[in-house]
């Protein structure tokens, strides 16, 4: 079981520092080397590979989105707040606000784990006939999130919102083709549209930013500072909402829970928080409906299912704890190598390059020529996304779209 653990966390790990690349990924990677892992690991035990990745990805992927893609001082503030940290010095801070908020918000969901268990069966009917209007509700909520320019006029906030929901319905309409196509995808056993979509939206501009850096990044101040306990608990409530309902995901929950939130710290607590409370709720819900709302959750089922006994519930929650713990220290002691090998540009551009071809050839590789075409279609709407000053996480729409039409229809 130790090797299990282990090696669920070495690949939450690779998970999280590889830009774009979710824990689900590796999660479908199990699955289809499942005959080959099940020469060497029970059942249980791969079931704990899975469970274990998901949690420590949640910890370190904030490290590329800190160190990565860093842009210019004068843009800065219309990518992500964990960058203008770094253009100050402050790179490793950010880490620790977010590996922090993200034990903390871990803690503080293990009782809500618990409740969800006892609860959810007896609710769960009134939560699905609930679901489409919820679905109105986050499209509503990422729309209206969306902030002026500074020193702009009336008009530039209804302009701004305009681009957003150009942005949800652009990325919805890729999103119910690449789905309704997707056999023609998944030409490799893993292999899913999610992979070119997700690596599209979110990697491929990330990545390019990188390649193009050429701002000055000072030596980063090497100290720990502490998350504010009312963002992180936004953070985790809106983490623990969004686990109930499919068609969101965590980053949608960062949205909901960052919405108001003008702080740059209070930014990246909230975003930690809802990732990793997310992670673990959605569990809970397969253990308590048997329905999956990740695909972390979704391969555990498919490897020993969802009926599990009392002591088997409180054995995972162990595990998690003790995951978690590891996962934290990791992310601190990485977050200081990084804030100290990645001060100079060039070494950012070289290995935005080298995430580049990875992520061309991972896509080929797994989903052919249809993924690269989803993959070119995402990551131009991505970069629009950014062009237009737009959140990225209105790309959700690939999905909440997708969802909310069979859910009507």
């Amino acid at each position: 079981m130790l090797e299990a653990l282990l090696l669920g966390v070495a690949l939450g790990i690779i998970s999280g520092l590889t830009p774009g690349v979710h824990n689900n990924t590796f999660s479908a990677l199990i699955l289809a080397y499942l005959s080959t892992l099940s020469n060497f690991f029970t059942p249980e035990e791969v079931a704990v590979i899975i469970f274990a990745n998901a949690i420590t990805h949640t910890f370190i992927d904030i490290l590329p989105s800190i160190f990565i893609g860093i842009p210019d001082e004068d843009t800065a503030l219309s990518i992500l707040p964990s960058h203008e940290m770094v253009l100050v010095g402050r790179g490793f801070q950010a880490v620790s606000i977010s590996a922090l908020s993200s034990m903390i918000s871990f803690i503080s969901s293990l009782p809500i784990f618990l409740t969800f268990i006892l609860i959810l069966p007896l609710i769960w009917r009134l939560i699905s006939a609930l679901t489409p209007f919820f679905l109105i509700f986050v499209i509503t909520l990422l729309i209206f999130s969306e902030k002026p320019e500074i020193y702009s006029g009336r008009l530039n906030i209804w302009l701004r919102r305009s681009y957003s929901l150009s942005i949800i319905l652009l990325s919805g309409g890729i999103g119910y083709f690449a789905f309704k196509y997707s056999f023609l995808a998944e030409v490799r056993a893993g292999g899913n549209v999610f992979i070119p979509m997700m690596l599209g939206f979110f990697a491929i501009p990330v990545v390019l930013m990188g390649m193009r850096n050429t701002s000055e990044i000072p030596k980063q101040k090497i100290a720990i500072e502490f998350p504010r306990l009312d963002k992180v608990l936004i953070g985790s409530l809106s983490g623990a909402m969004v686990s109930l309902f499919p068609g969101v995901s965590s980053g949608v929950a960062a949205a909901i829970s960052t919405a108001k939130l003008k702080s740059k710290e209070a930014y990246i607590s909230a975003i930690s928080a809802a990732n990793t409370s997310n992670a673990i709720l959605c569990f809970a819900v397969l253990f308590s409906t048997g329905l999956t709302r990740s695909g972390a959750a979704n391969s555990f089922r498919f490897v020993v299912g969802y009926d599990l006994t009392h002591n088997e519930i409180l054995n995972l929650i162990l595990i998690a704890v003790i995951v978690a713990s590891v996962s934290f220290l990791i992310t601190l002691a990485l977050g200081a190598v990084l804030s100290r090998f990645l001060v100079k540009t060039e070494r950012i551009s070289k290995l935005s390059l080298l995430i580049f071809i990875f992520i061309f050839l991972y896509t080929l590789f797994m989903t052919g020529l249809i993924g690269l075409l989803i993959l070119l279609a995402c990551s131009l709407t991505g970069m629009l996304a950014l062009k237009l000053g737009v959140k990225r996480v209105a790309c959700m729409g690939s999905i909440i779209i997708p969802v909310l039409i069979y859910r009507l229809f």
